[in-house]
């Protein structure tokens, strides 16, 4: 017997690894894990491994990312602008490949120019700075050692793990919104792939997947009452975890698909389902 297990409580454990109606059947321990511990080995969640080229080539963002890698590796260096931001030229190449359509853009309310002017380039960009993809020296951006050699080797996988688990895990979601919540959607990230996993087969409301999300967390609905201009606390919780879940983290992965019936941004009438790919890439062990 190990020397600490005489200091355990039994009733503890049992409490502690029960499940719990509120967590879809997960007990508290495997919901630390999930929120704390996501990408260990102990966690419920856990992604694919060895997943075939077809199913990465059906991930934008993985190949906007990539594509980006590629260029600067072609250049040797990639020259900022004076902002630190991709050149617009570089910008136009990447929009044009047609991987992610920003809104704004494809509906005339603003014009692709600068980086900033497109949500999907600009994150590219950052993701691959967080990620350890490339480095930052006199405003010229240059691959890193380790991830040139991946690259040229082509192990994608390690390349879309790293850019998944950074996007989880490192970028502030709040980055292109005005919620002060910064815990909202991220937090408990896989809490909600899992409920897709679950309940994705079929095409739901996108409150469903909002309500049961904030019943596993719903301490996270009171940093909504700081913000002067929300009226209605429930929507714009929905809102914000709608936009930073569906429209911008899943989307970009291409893990869900999703339909709305009349404005394309109407979050009242925004439908959502699993994609045909989401089981080649996240599995859980519950």
């Amino acid at each position: 017997m190990d020397f600490y297990q005489k200091d355990f409580d039994p009733t503890l454990i049992l409490m502690n690894n029960s499940p719990i109606e509120d967590f879809e059947g997960f007990s508290s321990s495997d919901m630390n894990y999930l929120v704390y511990e996501t990408f260990s080995l102990d966690s419920p969640f856990q992604i694919k491994k060895n997943i075939p080229d077809n199913i990465l080539d059906q991930i934008p963002f993985l190949k906007q990312i990539e594509y980006l890698l590629l260029r600067i590796n072609d250049l040797g260096e990639l020259k900022l602008t004076a902002k630190g931001f991709l050149p617009t030229t570089l910008v136009k190449e990447i929009y044009d490949l047609g991987l992610i359509k920003d809104y704004a853009i494809e509906h005339g309310i603003t014009k692709l120019y600068a980086e900033t002017s497109s949500q999907p380039i600009n994150l590219t960009r950052l993701i691959t700075e967080l990620s350890g993809f490339t480095k930052k020296r006199y405003n010229k951006l240059t691959l890193t050692k380790t991830w040139r050699e991946k690259l040229l080797k082509k192990n994608r996988q390690d390349i879309f793990i790293q850019a998944f688990s950074t996007f989880a895990q490192k970028f502030n979601w709040g980055y292109f919104d005005l919620y002060s919540s910064q815990a909202t959607g991220t937090v408990g990230f896989a809490f909600s792939l899992f409920l897709l996993s679950k309940y994705g087969d079929n095409e739901r409301h996108f409150s469903f997947y909002a309500e049961k999300y904030l019943r596993a967390f719903p301490s996270l609905i009171e940093l909504f009452k700081d913000d002067p201009w929300v009226t209605d606390i429930n929507k714009s919780f929905n809102s914000c975890y709608s936009i930073r879940t569906f429209d911008r983290f899943l989307d970009y992965f291409n893990l869900i698909t999703s339909r709305s019936e009349g404005r394309q941004y109407d979050d009242e009438k925004k439908f959502i389902k699993k994609s045909p790919i989401f089981d080649d890439i996240i599995t859980f062990e519950n």
